[in-house]
C-alpha cells in the first residue's frame, strides 16, 4: 500500500531507486487523492509511492535543507519558483497540473450565515471565535485567504481573530472540533470533511490570485522512480480521481501519448 510518511530518505536514481518507489513531498490537501492515487499505482505492479504531506512551504524548506525527495507536488506556483531559484527542480519536467477553490467553512451543526461580498461583517458572523487559516504568512492556502479578505476589504477586522495553522488540513480540524467558529480552506479539503463542515460559501477566483498546484521532479531525479511517477500523475487514470476530489486540471495536464501499464 501508498505510504505516508515524515522522514525520507531516497537513494540516487538507479534500478534499487525503482525498486523502492517514488519519494513524493506533497501539499497537504493533496493528502487524499494522492493516497488513491499511489493505491492504483501500486496495483498496477509498481513500488509503492513514499509520501509526505506537509505545508508547500515546509516541504520546500525540507528540501532546500537537504530532504532527500523525488517529486514535489506544491499547492502555489510560489514555493515550486523557490526551488527553481536555487536549482532544486529538473525545469523540464515542471508543470501545473491542478487548480482548486477557497471556501469559508463553518461547523456543521453551526448557524453561521455570511454573504461573500465586499465589506462583509465576517468579524460580527464569528461571535467572538476564531478563524482558522494555514498560516498566511508562507502556506499558499492562507496566503490565498488573506489575499481573499483583503481584496474584499475585512482582513484587518478579523486578523485579531485569526488563529495560524501549520497546514491547511489542520486549519480545516479546527473548524471540525468546534475550536474555531469558521475557517478558510481549499474545497477540496471541505469536500473531504463530509458532514463535519458546511461550506458557508466560495470565495470568487478573482479575489485571490489563480490556485494553481505544479508538479516537477527533483534536479537529477530523471529515470528513476519519480520519473514514473510523474507520468502517472498525467494519466486518465490519476486525473480522474483528482477530478473525483473536487480538483480541476489544467488544459495540459494529461501526459502526451501516455499508455496504462497493462
Amino acid at each position: 500500500m501508498a505510504v505516508a510518511m515524515t522522514a525520507c530518505g531516497a537513494a540516487k536514481p538507479d534500478p534499487a531507486d525503482k525498486a523502492q518507489g517514488p519519494v513524493v513531498f506533497a501539499a497537504a490537501s493533496l493528502t487524499d487523492a494522492l493516497g488513491r492515487i499511489g493505491e492504483i499505482y501500486e496495483a498496477a505492479g509498481h513500488p509503492a509511492p513514499r509520501f509526505s504531506f506537509a505545508a508547500s512551504s515546509a516541504l520546500a524548506r525540507q528540501i532546500e535543507q537537504g530532504a532527500e525527495a523525488d517529486v514535489f507536488f506544491s499547492a502555489d506556483e510560489d514555493w515550486m519558483n523557490y526551488l527553481a531559484s536555487k536549482n532544486l527542480i529538473d525545469p523540464a519536467t515542471r508543470r501545473p497540473m491542478l487548480t482548486n477553490t477557497l471556501v469559508l467553512v463553518a461547523p456543521a451543526r453551526a448557524s453561521f450565515q455570511l454573504d461573500l461580498a465586499p465589506g462583509m461583517d465576517l468579524a460580527g458572523a464569528l461571535k467572538g471565535g476564531r478563524l482558522s487559516l494555514a498560516d498566511p504568512a508562507s502556506v499558499p492556502a492562507g496566503k490565498y485567504a488573506r489575499q481573499a479578505l483583503q481584496h474584499f476589504g475585512v482582513w484587518a477586522s478579523v486578523e485579531a481573530s485569526v488563529v495560524r495553522a501549520e497546514n491547511v488540513r489542520a486549519a480545516l480540524r479546527y473548524v471540525e472540533t468546534g475550536d474555531a467558529a469558521a475557517g478558510i480552506v481549499f474545497g477540496t479539503d471541505a469536500a473531504a470533511a463530509g458532514e463535519a463542515v458546511s461550506v458557508v460559501g466560495t470565495f470568487p477566483a478573482d479575489s485571490h490570485a489563480p490556485i494553481i498546484y505544479p508538479v516537477a521532479l527533483l534536479a537529477g531525479k530523471g529515470e528513476g522512480a519519480g520519473e514514473e511517477f510523474l507520468e502517472f500523475l498525467g494519466s486518465r487514470q490519476a486525473l480522474d480521481v483528482f477530478t473525483a476530489a473536487g480538483f480541476g486540471t489544467v488544459s495540459n495536464a494529461e501526459t502526451p501519448g501516455y499508455l496504462p501499464p497493462k
